[in-house]
């Protein structure tokens, strides 16, 4: 018999698993709201340049693509912040920000074959634009906060980075960018072997290579951030060290807990221009939220403004939530010559209740059960 099955990275959602994580997606959208997110949709299918010009170096066998009847290059949206930020320069072009988005959508990408990772994948997110980083980075944290409170009975943590600490060393090297995309891909995966080759092979002086080399371990509390000074050997290090400290700060006097900080993330979108932070979740083999700040990629769009989001990832997420108790459900067993009599009673009942239906020859009338 012929087999029918789906394309590799993709999956079927069914049954127990949809009711999970609908309860899920409903939570968090209900935080979002409350926070003032308002909803936006946009095209499943954007052009292929609207992501081309907000991707520095975009990897175009990363994207499902295809041409429309013009011959124009259409995709699979690979996120939704590029969409959300040619939404907030077009038909928000006029509205005096701050402008407060929220969305939960289906993305796309493509991985390899065995990489276990999917390529569609559902995110629900915000998008805070044209707040400061001093206002909108402590806002949109708290909200990333209060969203994941939603997992009860499993552990989590959020962290919290800054891209520029990596790249402001780069500049300050002048690590071109091709050495730096395999820095930080060796910092990410902490091969400290070949970073330490790496290196030697850029001829960088000792102060150089203790930073890189000591920057994998950066991670931790407050005291780790005091801690890192002493790897800064310029001003640019020290300030961005400093807006961390005071957003530690501010975080601990709202009373906020699980969150850690962590110098060492490198791999990152290159739109982002700021702090960046991911949350990982007992019982989950990946991050289950990612985000930063990106106050460049509005003007590419034709409005300057400064912005800052995340999403949270539903797959991954939902494999661990612990939905309410199940809504009991009302079963009519009906003769079939019964049928009208059945489908008239659970017409009734199916205005405050789950009703489902069977046909039963064995039976002589119609039963109902709760089940």
């Amino acid at each position: 018999m012929k087999q029918f099955t789906i394309p590799t990275g993709m999956r079927d959602i069914i049954l127990d698993e949809c009711n999970a994580r609908r309860e899920l997606q409903q939570a968090i959208e209900e935080r979002f709201e409350n926070w003032g997110y308002e909803e936006v949709i946009t095209p499943t299918i954007e052009f292929y340049k609207t992501y081309e010009a907000g991707f520095d170096n975009i990897n175009e066998q990363d994207m499902y693509k295809f041409f429309d009847a013009q011959g124009r290059i259409l995709m699979l949206r690979a996120d939704m912040t590029i969409p959300i930020a040619r939404l907030a320069a077009t038909k928000f072009k006029d509205v005096k920000p701050p402008l407060r988005f929220r969305y939960c959508a289906n993305v796309f990408k493509v991985h390899e074959d065995l990489s276990g990772l999917k390529n569609e994948i559902s995110d629900c997110g915000v998008e805070l634009i044209g707040v400061d980083q001093q206002s909108g980075d402590l806002e949109i944290l708290m909200t990333a906060l209060d969203a994941l409170s939603v997992v009860k009975n499993h552990a989590w943590v959020l962290e919290i980075g800054n891209i520029n600490f990596f790249r402001e060393a780069c500049r300050y090297f002048k690590i071109g960018q091709e050495e730096s995309e395999d820095l930080a891909d060796l910092i990410d995966q902490k091969s400290m072997t070949s970073l330490a080759e790496k290196l030697d092979e850029l001829g960088l002086q000792d102060e150089g290579k203790q930073f890189f080399l000591q920057l994998p371990w950066l991670s931790g509390d407050q005291q780790m951030l005091e801690d890192a000074k002493q790897y800064c050997f310029c001003d640019e290090l020290k300030e961005i060290l400093d807006r961390l400290l005071q957003l530690a700060s501010d975080l601990q006097k709202l009373g906020c807990e699980r969150v850690q900080f962590d110098l060492g993330k490198t791999k990152n979108l290159n739109y982002y221009t700021g702090i960046v932070f991911e949350a990982y979740v007992e019982g989950v083999g990946k991050r289950v939220l990612s985000g930063g700040r990106y106050d460049t990629l509005l003007e590419k769009y034709g409005r300057n403004l400064p912005a800052v989001g995340f999403s949270i990832k539903l797959d991954p997420l939902s494999q661990i939530y612990e939905p309410k108790s199940k809504q009991k459900k009302t079963v009519i067993h009906y003769h079939p010559n019964k049928r009208i009599e059945a489908l008239q009673k659970a017409s009734a009942l199916a205005k405050t209740a789950r009703v489902h239906l069977i046909a039963d020859e064995t039976i002589a009338d119609i039963e109902i059960k709760e089940a």
